[in-house]
C-alpha cells in the first residue's frame, strides 16, 4: 500500500504550499540528523523529507494525489455560514461596530462505532465552607454522573482544600460500583487552593490517550489567592492539549472573573450553581455532548489587522459562554448534526480612500476529527463586508439582531458592575432600572425582579451582594442562549 505522505506530515489532504512546508520545517528542527544523532529518529526523518519532496512539488504532488481513492481525499462534513449585520461598512471618518454570527455546522450522522470514548474527571474542592449541604449535592451529582457513564468511559476523581489527592485514579466506569464509596465518604476541611486539584486533574487527564474526549470538571465555592495566573497559564496548556474545563461554582462566593476565564481560555463553560438540579442538568448535558463529539477542540486562528479589532467573543450555542478574543479563540467540540455558533463583535477604524471591501478577519478553523486518517484538519474562514460611500441603514438579519439585542443587556450588567466597582452609584442605579425595563419588555419577570431588588441593595450599600450579582450576570448570560440546531 502506498505510503500516505499527508499522514507522515500530519496536515489536511487539502494543505496549502504554506502548510506543507510549516510542516516539514518543524520537523526538521527536531528530527534532521544535525540536532538529533539517534538512528531510529534519523529513519523516521528521510520519510517526512520524502514526504515533503513528493507534496511540495506541484507535477509529483498531482501524480501522487491522482493516484489515492477519491474519497480519502473528502473533507470534513461541515459547513460554514456567515451571518453580518449589514451588507456593508460606511466609509466615513469615524470608527463603526459590525458584528459576524458564525454557523459551524456537522452534517455527519453519528453511529456507535465512530464515537470516541470520553474520560471526566471530577476536581471537587472540599475545604471547610463546602461542608454540609453544599457537599452533599457534590456527591449525589458525582455518583448520578457516574451512573449515566457507558461501559467504555473513564472516570477519574480529585479532591482539593489546600492540598490535593487522587479519590479515583482513571477507571472504566463499568469497573466502579454504581455507589463508590471513596465519593459517599468525602470529608471537609481546608482552605481553597485550586491551583493544586487542576494540576492533579490535568495528570489523571493526560494519562489516557487522545482516542479520549477529555474534559475536568472543576466543583468549588470559594475564591483562590495567589496561584490565578499558574491557573490561567493551566487553561492555556489544556485548551493545547485538546483538553476542556468546565467550572461549576456554588452558591455565591467563588471568583466568577477568573472562573470564566479558565473556562474560555479552554473552550468550557462556567456555571453558577444554587440548586442541585442546576448541577445535575450541567453535568448530563456536558456529557451528553461529549458522547457524540464529532470534531474536538474547535479553534478560530486569525491574523491581528490594524484596522479591524475584534471587541466582544460570544458563544451562543451549543453552551453560551463569553470566549476569550486573543488568537486562537477557541470555540469548543462541536457534536454530530449539531452547531457551533458564534457571535463576534468588531470595531472597524475610520476608513478613507478607495476601498471596495475590508477584510474583518483572515483565518482558519483547525480542529481534531477522531477517526480520520490526519485528525488534524482545518477549514478556512474569511469574514469581510463591502465598503460604500454613503450606505443606506438597514436592518440586521433577525436571528443576527435578536443575539445582539441581548448581547447588550449582557454588556449593560457588565457596565453596572464596572461603575459599582467606582463607586459610581446612581448611575449604576440608574442603568439597572434600565435592565429591570428591557427584561420586562421581553417577559422575564424574575430577572427583572432579581435587578431591582439589587438595584435597591446598591443603591443602601454602595455594592453588589453576592447572590444577586451572579445571578444577574449568568441570568443575562443565558439570555444569549440558542438551542442547538438539530439537522
Amino acid at each position: 500500500m502506498q505510503t500516505d505522505y499527508y499522514v507522515v506530515l500530519g496536515i489536511p489532504y487539502n494543505a496549502s504550499p504554506e502548510e506543507i512546508r510549516s510542516a516539514y520545517y518543524g520537523f526538521a528542527r527536531s528530527m534532521h540528523p544535525d540536532v538529533n544523532p539517534d538512528p531510529s529518529v534519523r529513519e523516521a526523518f528521510l520519510l517526512v523529507k520524502q514526504a515533503y519532496e513528493i507534496l511540495s512539488n506541484p507535477k509529483k504532488k498531482a501524480e501522487y494525489d491522482a493516484a489515492f481513492p477519491a474519497d480519502l481525499r473528502k473533507g470534513p462534513a461541515i459547513s460554514v455560514g456567515v451571518k453580518y449585520s449589514q451588507t456593508a461598512l460606511h466609509l466615513m471618518d469615524e470608527p463603526q461596530l459590525a458584528y459576524a454570527l458564525i454557523d459551524l455546522v456537522c452534517t455527519a450522522d453519528s453511529a456507535a462505532s465512530s464515537l470516541s470514548p470520553c474520560h471526566v474527571c471530577l476536581v471537587i474542592d472540599k475545604s471547610t465552607s463546602m461542608q454540609g449541604q453544599r457537599m452533599d449535592m457534590v456527591k449525589a451529582s458525582s455518583l448520578n454522573l457516574l451512573q449515566q457513564l457507558r461501559s467504555q468511559d473513564l472516570l477519574s476523581v480529585v479532591a482539593f482544600s489546600d492540598r490535593a489527592e487522587v479519590l479515583i485514579s482513571p477507571s472504566r466506569a463499568s469497573s466502579l460500583s454504581k455507589s463508590d464509596h471513596r465519593i459517599s465518604l468525602l470529608q471537609t476541611g481546608g482552605g481553597t487552593e485550586i491551583l493544586q486539584g487542576l494540576a492533579l486533574g490535568m495528570e489523571q487527564l493526560r494519562s489516557s490517550d487522545s482516542n479520549f474526549t477529555r474534559q475536568l470538571f472543576l466543583l468549588t465555592d470559594g475564591h483562590t489567592y495567589g496561584d490565578e495566573e499558574g491557573c490561567i497559564q493551566l487553561a492555556r496548556e489544556a485548551a493545547d492539549e485538546g483538553i476542556s474545563i468546565n467550572v461549576l461554582g456554588i452558591g455565591f462566593e467563588w471568583n466568577d472573573v477568573l472562573m470564566d476565564q479558565i473556562a474560555a481560555l479552554s473552550g468550557g463553560n462556567a456555571l453558577f450553581v444554587s440548586t442541585p438540579r442546576d448541577l445535575d442538568n450541567f453535568l448530563m448535558q456536558k456529557l451528553s455532548e461529549m458522547e457524540s463529539v464529532y470534531a474536538r477542540g474547535v479553534r478560530f486562528e486569525f491574523e491581528s489587522l490594524s484596522n479591524v479589532q475584534i471587541r466582544y467573543a460570544f458563544r451562543l450555542a451549543p453552551n453560551v459562554a463569553p470566549l476569550d478574543i486573543n488568537s486562537p479563540v477557541f470555540f469548543g467540540d462541536l457534536q454530530h448534526r449539531k452547531s457551533i455558533s458564534v457571535l463576534l463583535e468588531f470595531v472597524v477604524q475610520p476608513l478613507s480612500g478607495e476601498m471596495e471591501q475590508l477584510t474583518l478577519s483572515s483565518g482558519k478553523l483547525w480542529m481534531e476529527i477522531p477517526g480520520m486518517s490526519v485528525p488534524k484538519t482545518r477549514v478556512l474562514l474569511d469574514l469581510h463586508l463591502a465598503v460604500k460611500k454613503g450606505v443606506e441603514p438597514e436592518a440586521p438579519p433577525a436571528v443576527l439582531l435578536e443575539a445582539m439585542a441581548k448581547l447588550t443587556l449582557y454588556r449593560l450588567q457588565e457596565k453596572v458592575r464596572q461603575e459599582v466597582n467606582e463607586g459610581q452609584v446612581e448611575k449604576a442605579t440608574r442603568h439597572m432600572h434600565y435592565l429591570a425595563t428591557h427584561l420586562l419588555s421581553q417577559g422575564d419577570r424574575e430577572l427583572a425582579h432579581t435587578v431591582l431588588i439589587e438595584a435597591e441593595h446598591i443603591q443602601q450599600s454602595r455594592r453588589f451582594s453576592g447572590e444577586g450579582e451572579k445571578r444577574i450576570k449568568y441570568g443575562t448570560r443565558a439570555l444569549l442562549l440558542t438551542p442547538g440546531k438539530e439537522l
